[in-house]
């Protein structure tokens, strides 16, 4: 074998002299998208490894870390490359996940630091790239991935890229002008941002601000590394896998978290929170409205309910465990691998006797996006869990435990607006499915004991968002609406009698073109009159987790975290805690029965909490 030097000098030789790949950005990803052509996304990695490295290598400041980061951004890619509307768009894209990405290494890299000795992860300055003081790059790439997708990818390409617009308009197919007057609201919006962050934006643009770190020289074997993990991910070095699942995972409760309209209300219902599309200019098409039964069938002869073992589950410090509701008897039921996936919202049967939980698969035999599968195992944690092959984000039980409804997020046609939902009922011993005709705007936040569902109605636009809370017949039909058209209430999670239920007020701030959720508000709503009311003594700017009924109606729990003030990587290295609280319905009588510290305000120690 050559020497390491020698290997790496020739591999930078040749990479020097090869012809580049005449092709479009977007006709690369299409060609990797439709037949996983290597190739073209070997190109894709070559073309953008420059700007994706420096953007690693700044956040991290740490060349290994840098390293990994940016094989995991290429993984991520693979993994979520059809997901690139348009096409073009995909160097805008990987900037946005290489900050993201890099973040994430930064956590990794404080939860090592606080296990290892002080000395072991010093930040690595020799070779680093020559740009602007640390926290002026760092400032100018959290507002650019903060941007929308279409902004940052004209950016990208025009400002860090050095595009001309002629050469942008061509492959985006259309007039000069309309590029030119995009890059000039996309620069305004830009510096706007930093200017609320106290950077002032110089005439020379992005390029002229970063420096020498807009771009960076990559290692002459990490791009083939790179697309080695990318597409043979089962080979993937294990910081590497655990980076990409870490970002995959994020990326996956973002959008769940903001739907068209940053509704995180659907949190625990559909993986800790509700999906956020990306903001667009252009309103999303409504769906179809509900189905009314022209005469409303009469609801389903109650199930009986199982009796539980009045235990709460919930996953802590990435492992599922049980504890009694008050914080006693803790005992583990389950851990996931980070390449097996992160099991964050698990609901327990009602008799209390398996675990139902949706986790990703397909990522180690190398698909190109992996899928979320619903798997039941026992809750005493012997036995293999059960795969139903049912894909889905979500799932609850039917009140007799034989049956489980699963929830699936489709994008919608072309990206805009929220997702379509997709909904199927499990047989929970064969995974024998079947569909369920709810309205596409429609997901399940609950299956009450009559067999009839409870629902969020996610609408509006981007500036002007809806949610509201349903209780639908198994056929599809509309039951009836259960809070008020001009209320923003999501989530109804039914009581044990139906009576009442748990959801979500999210509070708004506006924000360019559409809103984003400030602050959530844990509410009481009255199922027969529609009333709502806050549920006291939830801190104000804590994020909340999730939220559960006790078995016999009369208490209830939910997880929230601290929420911190300070930049995105100030908050990356503040040490956060969540707690568990058990209370009455109303908030009081509240006692936190259960914490867990992580090394970020990111990292998620408790997971949405499930009483049987």
């Amino acid at each position: 074998m050559p020497p390491p030097g020698l290997s790496a000098a020739v591999a930078r030789a040749r990479r020097a002299v090869a012809p580049a790949d005449p092709r479009p950005d977007g006709a690369l990803l299409a060609a990797f998208v439709a037949a996983r052509d290597g190739e073209a996304f070997a190109a894709l990695v070559e073309r953008f490894g420059p700007m994706v490295f420096a953007v690693c290598r700044r956040a991290t400041g740490h060349h290994q870390d840098a390293e990994d980061a940016f094989q995991a951004v290429f993984v991520v890619l693979a993994r979520r490359a059809a997901a690139v509307v348009p096409r073009e768009a995909v160097g805008g894209w990987l900037y946005g996940v290489a900050v993201r990405t890099a973040r994430e290494a930064r956590t990794m890299a404080a939860r090592r630091s606080a296990r290892e000795a002080p000395s072991s992860h010093l930040t690595d300055s020799a070779g680093s790239a020559v740009g602007p003081e640390p926290d002026l790059a760092a400032v100018i790439d959290a507002e650019l991935a903060a941007l929308s997708e279409k902004d940052r990818a004209l950016l990208v390409r025009c400002d860090l890229r050095d595009e001309s617009q002629v050469e942008v308009a061509a492959a985006l197919g259309v007039p000069v002008g309309t590029v030119y007057s995009r890059l000039a609201a996309a620069r305004k919006r830009l510096a706007a941002r930093l200017t609320a962050r106290g950077v002032a934006p110089g005439a020379g643009g992005l390029a002229v601000a970063l420096g020498g770190a807009a771009a960076a020289a990559v290692p002459a074997d990490l791009p083939a590394r790179a697309v080695a993990a990318a597409l043979t991910p089962e080979h993937a070095p294990a910081a590497v896998a655990a980076l990409s699942h870490g970002v995959l995972r994020a990326m996956f409760l973002h959008k769940l978290k903001l739907v068209p309209l940053a509704l995180a209300a659907v949190a625990s219902a559909a993986v800790a929170a509700g999906l956020l599309a990306a903001p667009s200019a252009t309103a999303p098409q409504p769906a179809p409205p509900a189905r009314v039964a022209a005469a409303q069938p009469a609801a389903s002869k109650v199930a009986p309910v199982a009796k539980g073992p009045n235990r709460i589950l919930l996953s802590k410090d990435r492992a599922l465990v049980m504890v009694d509701p008050d914080g006693k008897n803790l005992t583990p039921v389950a851990a996931f691998d980070p390449e097996a996936g992160y099991a964050y919202d698990a609901k327990l049967s009602p008799d209390g006797t398996r675990v139902a939980v949706v986790r990703s698969v397909g990522a180690a035999q190398g698909d190109a996006v992996s899928r979320r599968s619903l798997f039941v195992f026992p809750a005493s944690g012997k036995g293999e869990p059960a795969d139903l092959n049912v894909d889905g984000e979500s799932a609850y039980w039917s009140a007799d435990g034989t049956e489980l409804v699963v929830a699936r997020a489709n994008d919608r046609p072309g990206g805009k607006g929220g997702p379509n939902f997709e909904h199927r009922v499990v047989d929970a011993k064969t995974g024998k499915a079947s569909a369920v005709k709810l309205p596409a705007d429609h997901i399940v936040t609950g299956w009450l004991a009559d067999g009839r569902f409870s629902t969020t109605r996610l609408g509006g636009t981007p500036a002007d968002p809806t949610a509201r809370v349903y209780v639908m017949n198994r056929d599809g039909t509309e039951a009836r609406a259960v809070t008020d058209a001009t209320a923003v209430v999501a989530g109804g999670m039914p009581s044990p009698d139906g009576t009442r239920m748990l959801g979500q007020r999210p509070v708004f701030k506006a924000g360019a073109n559409r809103v984003d959720v400030d602050e959530e508000y844990l509410v009481l709503i009255d199922t027969a009159t529609g009333r709502v009311t806050p549920v006291t003594g939830v801190p104000p700017g804590g994020d909340l987790h999730g939220y559960c009924w006790s078995p016999d109606g009369k208490r209830i729990a939910y997880t929230w975290r601290q929420v911190h003030p300070g930049t995105p990587d100030e908050r990356a290295r503040t040490e956060t805690e969540s707690r568990l609280v058990v209370a009455d319905p109303d908030g009081k009588n509240a006692r936190t029965v259960l914490s867990a510290k992580g090394p970020s305000q990111w990292t998620i120690t408790l997971g949405a909490p499930d009483w049987r």
